[in-house]
């Protein structure tokens, strides 16, 4: 008479409508027997229903006929009763307690999709997805997607900087399982540091996000979810091979313990032996470098209980730079680059408290040690940081679970040892903080989930380092004229703890003189955001449209001028307007069974008024971005095909008008329009293998000279952070994918 489903962790239930009629009365129970205060209660298919009372019971209009009796209550599977024309009195039984989502080790995973169930927008890049290009790294993994731009830092170190809305990855937070890190010193290479096949999906949240993480994340935040031993294979293999001289394997083994405990064990090692200079300038494309990653994962899961204990360990090693010395050279300008971390952290999450099962608390922590140390030519830099986050969070419903409150206290430490050359960057940072979180989802049962859902959230922080006090206030709201067709706005207001040195850490990469304004502020902005997202069919086949508009007005950014002057970078506060305007618009189209195609668009407009008080476009930011990737998979799902054409379209260069002509080759003030093109194929042999090849950079697009000055290393001028466009052809690459368990 009862049947039970799995509910998803926060399913949102129905709010009451009483009716007049022959009532049917009840009571809702949890396997306990205890009476459960604000379960949703309807009749399928209807718009009837009701919600249980203080004392758990309900009553709603009876019907005439036989009908099935919904009964849904957050953290329990839904239970679906048939009811008999004269049956008047009902006990309902609920079961199958899901975890905290906050602290959750459990994994799901998406297809790559603007999600239609979150009230933020939140775009979902899934492992298959993923699998669609080498994805080595994280920096690797977003060549399929149109919201994130990857770019190279320089054209020394071989580090890939990001770009959200127009602005750079630093103004986007960055967390692993909803925990913040990776931050200081680790910033410029913390997408390096989570290997692809660690990965089980990607969230790409825009624009103001919860203030459940801090109050950082101004242009949004990326979330990474990791593959859990108890879903992930018992023992994972991925070999990958490139004509870079790169090659990696990564190892994945797992076990299921006895009674509820798992544990895994993830393995990485890569490294790039061949030195290209394939333009020819005496400097090396891409560092010879080498690293080692472990992860090490225990998982617990019960009833109620779930928790998870990391620890993670990575040592990197770079060398690259001039490859031989000119006539009249002391020294060869060379980059040697050295990375060692540990970090541990756990989760804890339980529900129940105090036998109402909508009463959940997570908790989580984290320490780490990061020990960075690199040489660029005559620059030394030399830094150590230690970390430390807490956060202790608590959920509940008011009333009925159309009302929900999150609260939660936090903190974040840091004590950052930093020189460069002879000046002191040392610094620490305690931000005691706590938050407040209210969301409400008014039910439609027409649609059989909520048409309006609104998250309203405010935060309080104390930064030690700036004496300041920072209130965070977010809200971000969703609106659904049918299951496929959602409108999304949001607003929020945001801070950032500049680590100038290490998120500048290319500029090294040159002669130029650094110099720091005396008592730089916290930087401030607030974002406004709008998202529409539009499913439908056409030719009888499934389209997707999505929409994004956004705006970010910095109160207070800190602005690396590099266009005063061509052997000088001068960071200050900026004084007047500073912006950042994007616009995005993605169509995906199921063309023909097992052929996708995607086409995205992209425009920016980033300025910020500089100190002559003439407000310009932030160089290196291309205004018009497109994307198109084609995916075709056969019936037999044995070949899968992909590629697609990356467009990057002008950006302004820093002001080179002061550098002498001879040292100045193909940087123009304003760029060209070029494409990348790039494609891979993958063919699975039998349940358990799976083989790949592809290719980078197909067509050769080149910037042939990346380095000003490349024939005088040691002039005032010599410069390598002005990369627009690739360094290197044509690149290919193969690569294996094994499990005895099945691909």
């Amino acid at each position: 008479m009862k049947n039970l489903f799995v509910l998803l962790a926060g399913l949102f239930l129905y709010t009451p409508s009483l009716f007049s009629q022959t009532a049917l009365t009840g009571m809702v129970t949890n396997e306990k027997e205890e009476l459960l205060i604000g379960a949703s209660v309807y009749w399928k298919d209807t718009r009837q229903g009701t919600s249980t009372d203080t004392s758990g019971h309900f009553s709603l209009p009876s019907r005439t006929v036989e009908s099935t009796l919904v009964v849904n209550y957050i953290g329990y599977t839904p239970a679906e009763v048939q009811v008999l024309p004269g049956e008047n009195n009902l006990w309902v039984e609920v079961s199958g307690i899901q975890a905290l989502q906050q602290v959750t080790v459990s994994g799901k995973q998406f297809d790559s999709h603007v999600s239609t169930l979150e009230t933020r927008n939140v775009e979902h890049i899934s492992k298959k997805e993923l699998g669609k290009a080498p994805c080595c790294n994280l920096s690797e993994s977003f060549e399929t997607n149109g919201g994130v731009d990857v770019n190279y830092a320089n054209a020394l170190t071989g580090v890939k900087e990001i770009q959200m809305l127009g602005l750079r990855g630093v103004y986007s937070q960055f967390m692993v399982e909803n925990r913040p890190t990776m931050n200081g010193i680790a910033t410029p290479f913390a997408f390096e540091y989570i290997p692809g096949t660690w990965l089980d999906g990607i969230q790409l949240a825009k624009g103001a996000s919860s203030v459940k993480n801090g109050y950082a994340g101004i242009a949004g935040q990326i979330n990474v979810e990791l593959v859990k031993p108890h879903l992930d294979k018992p023992l994972f293999v991925n070999a990958f091979g490139s004509s870079e001289g790169r090659g990696e394997l990564n190892v994945h083994l797992n076990k299921k313990g006895k009674g509820r405990i798992s544990n895994g064990l993830l393995m990485h090692g890569s490294f790039v032996k061949n030195r290209w200079d394939m333009n020819g300038d005496n400097f090396y494309d891409s560092p010879s470098r080498h690293q080692l990653n472990g992860l090490y994962r225990v998982f617990y899961e019960s009833p109620g209980v779930c928790a998870q204990f990391n620890v993670q360990a990575l040592t990197d090693r770079r060398q690259g730079g001039q490859i031989s010395m000119l006539p009249g050279q002391n020294r060869l300008f060379s980059i040697d680059q050295n990375n060692d971390r540990v970090e541990v952290w756990g989760k804890i999450g339980y529900e129940g408290i105090g036998g109402k099962p909508y009463n959940q608390i997570g908790n989580m922590f984290s320490a780490s040690w990061h020990r960075s140390s690199a040489l660029f030519g005559p620059n030394n830099y030399a830094a150590t940081q230690k970390s430390f986050y807490w956060q202790s969070l608590y959920q509940t419903i008011i009333g009925t679970t159309d009302h929900s409150l999150v609260l939660a206290p936090s903190l974040q430490y840091d004590d950052v040892q930093e020189t460069v050359n002879e000046g002191d960057l040392s610094r620490k940072e305690a931000v005691p903080g706590a938050m407040v979180e209210y969301t409400y989802s008014r039910p439609n049962l027409a649609m059989e989930m909520p048409d309006f859902v609104i998250v309203l959230g405010a935060r309080a922080d104390w930064n030690s380092r700036f004496d300041r006090l920072l209130f965070t206030p977010r809200m971000s709201a969703k609106y659904n004229f049918s299951p496929k067709s959602i409108v999304r706005v949001s607003a929020g207001r945001g801070f950032r703890s500049p680590n100038l040195m290490a998120e500048n850490i290319s500029l090294l990469a040159g002669n130029r003189t650094l110099h720091f304004a005396n008592d730089l502020a916290l930087e401030e902005a607030w974002n406004y955001g709008a998202n529409f997202t539009q499913g439908f069919k056409l030719a009888k086949r499934e389209a997707s449209f999505s929409l994004d508009v956004y705006r970010t007005d910095f109160v207070q950014q800190i602005l690396a001028d590099v266009d005063q002057s061509p052997t000088q970078v001068f960071f200050y506060n900026v004084n007047g307007k500073s912006f950042s305007n994007s616009v995005l618009a993605t169509l995906s189209y199921n063309l023909l069974p097992g052929l996708d195609v995607k086409l995205v668009y992209k425009w920016n407009d980033v300025r910020a008024t500089y100190s002559d008080e003439v407000l310009r476009k932030i160089p290196l930011v291309a205004k018009h971005r497109g994307l198109v990737s084609i995916d075709y998979t056969t019936p037999d799902k044995k070949w899968m095909f992909n590629t697609r054409v990356q467009i990057v379209g002008p950006q302004r260069l820093p002001d080179n008008s002061q550098v002498p002509h001879e040292f100045v080759h193909d940087f123009p003030a304003i760029t060209p329009t070029f494409a990348i093109w790039n494609a891979q194929v993958t063919r699975r042999i039998g349940k358990k293998l799976e083989i790949y090849a592809g290719g980078e950079n197909l067509n050769g697009y080149q910037q042939h000279n990346a380095i000003i000055a490349a024939n005088e290393p040691d002039s005032p001028y010599f410069n390598g952070s002005q990369i627009w466009a690739p360094m290197m052809r044509q690149l290919g690459y193969v690569g294996l994918r094994f499990s005895p368990a099945g691909i």
